[in-house]
């Protein structure tokens, strides 16, 4: 059992995990995970119990679910430090609605930042995580593309814009 656990491979977009290149200034972990329940964002967080968080979420799709867009927002405000609220896959709906409604839930208001941008939200919580800190960015995980209106769709790669930031960030 032992050797088979040790040669699994990681799933992608499955607490999928990252860390700052060699000789960056400061050591950061990136995990991009599809947490997109309620239930799963918090075992996504407890993983990460005794770590400093920063969360990079938009885990509530246009059309759909929005029961637990508060529910989100208040688990969030349990577990991070910081919370960074952005688009996902709005779908026809309107994407700050989504956002307000998740951030409804969120109990210490001056924990949250609203950043439209799901790159430039990647961004900052990268810029503004301390040093040794987590960064969770849930909801998409292996999902190619940003849904919006009229079935519109935006190649996406959480996973890949993580690394691009990491390698910027560190160059800094």
């Amino acid at each position: 059992i032992h050797t088979a656990l040790s040669n699994l491979q990681p799933i992608k977009g499955r607490v999928e995990l990252f860390k700052s290149p060699k000789g960056a200034p400061r050591k950061l972990t990136v995990v991009v995970d599809y947490a997109h329940t309620p239930d799963s964002l918090e075992k996504l967080y407890k993983a990460f119990e005794k770590d400093k968080k920063i969360g990079v979420l938009g885990n509530t799709g246009g059309g759909r679910d929005t029961w637990k867009r508060p529910e989100m927002g208040r688990i969030a405000g349990l577990y991070c430090e910081k919370i960074i609220l952005t688009n996902e896959d709005p779908y026809d709906e309107n994407p700050q609605k989504i956002i307000d409604e998740m951030a409804r839930g969120v109990e210490d208001e001056s924990k949250v930042r609203i950043i439209m941008d799901r790159r430039a939200a990647i961004r900052t919580a990268l810029h503004d995580a301390p040093n040794g800190s987590v960064v969770l960015i849930s909801g998409k995980g292996t999902d190619p593309y940003i849904m919006g209106p009229n079935g519109t769709k935006m190649p996406w790669s959480d996973a890949e814009v993580a690394r691009e930031e990491l390698i910027k960030l560190a160059s800094k």
